[in-house]
């Protein structure tokens, strides 16, 4: 099983790299125009289970020129709340560029983030995890991901 192996953020937070890019149709839609692919975004990303759905900031996004594909709502701590879901790949490389297996996802489903929480433009849903396996070894200050 193909591992990523991360050390945990000075504040104990799960961060790791995520890049986030067009989804599959999107991509077909541009070959066929026969326009460039745009280029992913690279940006920090903190594993939450607390969600069940990956949320990305609205900056990422529009830095992707991305369009909500359609509208859901979700359940914060104030009540619900409406937002933008987008279809993105959301790839994840492992630390420090090393060379390696990535985890991706194609044809994610994301969440347009209602809050931006300084420093982190993804937050990494069950969607994701519940695909693999999530190790912590908090006396080493790592965390892996199997999948």
């Amino acid at each position: 099983m193909p591992q990523l192996t991360f050390p945990l953020s000075s504040s104990g937070e799960l961060t790791l790299t995520v890049v986030i890019g067009h989804g599959r149709k999107a991509l077909l839609g541009f070959l066929a125009a026969r326009q460039p692919i745009p280029r992913p975004a690279w940006t920090t990303g903190v594993i939450d289970t607390g969600t069940n759905i990956t949320c990305v900031t609205p900056a990422v996004l529009q830095r992707l020129q991305l369009s909500s594909t359609m509208q859901g709502s979700s359940q914060t701590v104030g009540g619900p709340v409406a937002a933008n879901l987008f279809e993105v790949s959301v790839s994840i490389p492992p630390a420090r560029n090393v060379p390696g297996p990535m985890l991706t996802r194609r044809d994610l489903v994301v969440m347009e983030m209602p809050s931006p929480i300084p420093g982190v433009e993804v937050l990494i849903g069950m969607d994701i995890l519940l695909g693999c396996k999530l190790i912590l070894d908090g006396p080493a200050r790592q965390f892996t991901l199997e999948f």
